[in-house]
């Protein structure tokens, strides 16, 4: 497995990955939205290949010098590869990247309920919860990871 940078000619695995991660973890009207920011990226965007360079996840941040923070943005993984350490290599990688960046002092990110006990483990802490938030029985819950206090 090796991460790399997103390149456009990644877009249709991309929509794929997040097509196969509905409706749990995505609302299928989200799919627009993910498309329009895939074309217009606010900052890094990466994605995991296999061995046969298949891209089987993606995730990206986006960098709020003025805030000092990097929000976590679309991160997935192909659901045939979820328990597999995909998304924990993404998650290394995007933790790592947003620390190497000077000034950034948290990371946040929103994700549903079904993912928040993964961030957790890298100790990301929940600071709320919006019922259906994304679509009926698909709360928001909002994460922050704090890499330097205040």
């Amino acid at each position: 497995m090796r991460v790399r940078d997103f390149q456009p000619s990644d877009t249709a695995a991309c929509l794929r990955i997040f097509d196969g991660n509905v409706p749990q973890y995505f609302h299928r009207e989200e799919r627009a939205a993910y498309a329009e920011f895939l074309a217009d990226l606010p900052g890094p965007y990466l994605v995991v290949e296999d061995g046969t360079r298949a891209v089987v996840a993606c995730g990206g941040l986006a960098i709020d010098p003025e805030r000092r923070r990097a929000d976590m943005c679309w991160g997935m993984v192909d659901a045939a590869r979820h328990r597999q350490g995909v998304g924990r290599l993404l998650l290394v990688e995007r933790i790592g990247r947003a620390r190497a960046m000077p000034g950034i002092a948290v990371i946040r990110l929103n994700t549903s309920q079904h993912t928040t006990g993964f961030y957790a483990r890298f100790g990301f802490e929940l600071r709320g919860v919006l019922r259906d938030g994304y679509a009926p029985g698909l709360d928001r819950c909002d994460m922050e990871l704090v890499l330097m206090p205040a």
